[in-house]
């Protein structure tokens, strides 16, 4: 395991002035980074990680794969069953990246995956408890296979971004972790993670000792106007953007390819509330907090 501290002079590139996220005031903010080597694994029958990102003692998020198999009968024929879950859980009072969702009388945390260059900061969701990664399903029949299910949004992502906080006292300190999960939820493997050891302060997805490049796209505009949103990005965008807009679940309900300067999306479908606009270019993202009524 290889732990590396260094100083970032260039987290201000990636703020915006959206109020609904923090302004980054203080350009000697320090980022501690691990790079776990060999990797960490979870796997097999109830196999279970944890893991202490601040290295005080305490375990701060674990990770954990569930498997089990049965049988039944089904108008006189029999069937077999195999069940796998792939989850991840907040330890200690500390919390993902994330909205708490209530299905029934259950609730879990759906944990987005999160793109390189992703400001993790106090303007995002975070939620205390666990979540499911991802789940598979294989149901036979006299032997014979006969319905195969995957689901969850982290089933099969090669290294995708985890954002969480650690919380002490009334202190916050935001971090990530690179995680893949495979197709048949099966295997977990934690490659690396990061956080910012000083309170209160954001960090960015993929942030390790190689200092972060400016992100253009911070220059974007982005506001609503009634059921109206509206985006213009800046001229030294050349490319193509994708927008999509997401409820406040994580649920996309909105999706624009090949934006190109500004852009007027009618949202007059949605109910009044407050949703988050995503835009991204190649690699890069931004992304501001709006309020649509009706």
């Amino acid at each position: 395991m290889k732990s590396n501290t260094h100083s970032n002079k260039k987290l201000l590139h990636y703020a915006t002035s959206a109020a609904a996220f923090l302004t980054i005031n203080n350009l000697q903010a320090t980022v501690v980074y691990t790079d776990l080597d060999p990797d960490l694994m979870v796997g097999g029958e109830g196999g279970e990680i944890s893991i202490d990102i601040n290295s005080d003692g305490n375990d701060d998020f674990g990770f954990f794969v569930y498997s089990f198999t049965g049988v039944g009968t089904y108008y006189g024929i029999n069937f077999t069953y195999d069940f796998k879950l792939a989850a991840v859980s907040a330890q200690n009072g500390n919390e993902l990246f994330g909205s708490l969702v209530t299905y029934s009388s259950y609730s879990a945390v759906y944990t987005p995956v999160l793109p390189a260059g992703e400001g993790i900061n106090s303007g995002d969701p975070f939620a205390e408890g666990g979540g499911t990664l991802g789940v598979s399903l294989m149901v036979s029949l006299s032997g014979f296979p006969y319905y195969d299910y995957q689901a969850g949004n982290w089933s099969g992502i090669n290294m995708g971004y985890m954002g969480f906080r650690i919380n002490i006292d009334k202190d916050h300190y935001y971090g990530w972790m690179r995680v893949s999960v495979n197709e048949e939820s099966t295997l977990i493997t934690i490659h690396d993670y990061a956080y910012e050891n000083e309170a209160n302060k954001a960090i960015f997805t993929g942030q390790t000792a190689t200092a972060i490049e400016e992100n253009p796209l911070s220059a974007t505009e982005i506001y609503s106007n009634g059921t109206n949103v509206f985006v213009a990005l800046p001229e030294q965008v050349k490319t193509e953007s994708t927008v999509n807009i997401f409820d406040l679940t994580g649920k996309m309900v909105k999706n624009y390819n090949g934006v190109a300067g500004s852009i007027t999306l009618d949202c007059n479908d949605f109910p009044s509330g407050n949703y988050v606009v995503y835009v991204t270019e190649g690699e890069l993202s931004i992304k501001k907090q709006v309020n649509l009524t009706k």
